[in-house]
């Protein structure tokens, strides 16, 4: 059997630990900052140049925060999601440019993962498909997180993914349709997604239809109902 570390060796690992996210978050940064200058060194607007780094970025950062939430105790973890921008679990980007946030939370991190017991195949095929931006994908993912760490609701949905008045006749006639209409409107997405929800349980599962499928179309509708409910 493997001897366990000692206390002055796990206080190292731990310092090494932070310091080698925080470098990795300074990288996405200036990953980010290297882009937009090129994009504009060929002739972009700076906002037409922001805009393409946030979308070539935005599944490198999620996938940085799905490691940083694992890393972080439970409280803690709840306390990241109410105090990170509004629309991050949309625009995860946007966190990029809120330090010292990440960072001060980087400083409460350690390296195992302080509140799961263990990473299933089908979890870690959801971190690769954040990676590639797979906005029907991420957005069950951090449902499942955000339940996880007890942060559910419609005040949670509605700061962590943003929210709309009314998004067109398309996706429902009133925020009192908005399930009809994003079923009628969004097609196959919330119901492929609702079958693949497994065990999260009826009202996450449901949670996660209305979400994805309004993700689809750049916003998440809360008004009026819960997003989540247990």
């Amino acid at each position: 059997m493997a001897e366990l570390p000692s206390p002055e060796e796990m206080i190292e690992q731990t310092k090494k630990y932070r310091a080698e996210r925080l470098a990795l978050w300074k990288f996405l940064q200036k990953k980010r900052d290297e882009y937009v200058s090129a994009a504009r060194q060929h002739g972009a607007s700076e906002q037409a140049a922001q805009e393409a780094a946030a979308r070539t970025m935005r599944g490198e950062v999620r996938v940085f925060v799905d490691h940083l939430l694992l890393h972080l105790r439970e409280l803690t973890a709840g306390a990241f999601v109410r105090a990170a921008p509004r629309e991050w679990g949309v625009r995860t980007e946007l966190l990029l440019d809120v330090d010292p946030l990440v960072p001060g939370y980087i400083a409460e991190s350690f390296p195992v993962a302080a509140w799961t017991v263990q990473i299933d195949a089908a979890e870690r095929e959801a971190v690769k498909l954040a990676l590639a931006e797979r906005d029907a994908d991420w957005t069950p993912w951090l449902f499942r997180r955000l339940e996880r760490v007890g942060e559910v609701g419609e005040r949670v949905a509605e700061h962590v993914f943003g929210a709309v008045g009314d998004i067109g006749k398309g996706v429902g006639e009133a925020i009192g349709e908005v399930g009809k209409g994003v079923g009628e409107g969004i097609g196959g997405v919330g119901k492929g997604v609702g079958e693949g929800a497994g065990s999260l349980g009826k009202g996450v599962a449901d949670a996660i239809k209305i979400a994805a499928g309004v993700v689809a179309v750049g916003a998440v509708v809360v008004g009026g109902i819960w997003i989540l409910r247990r």
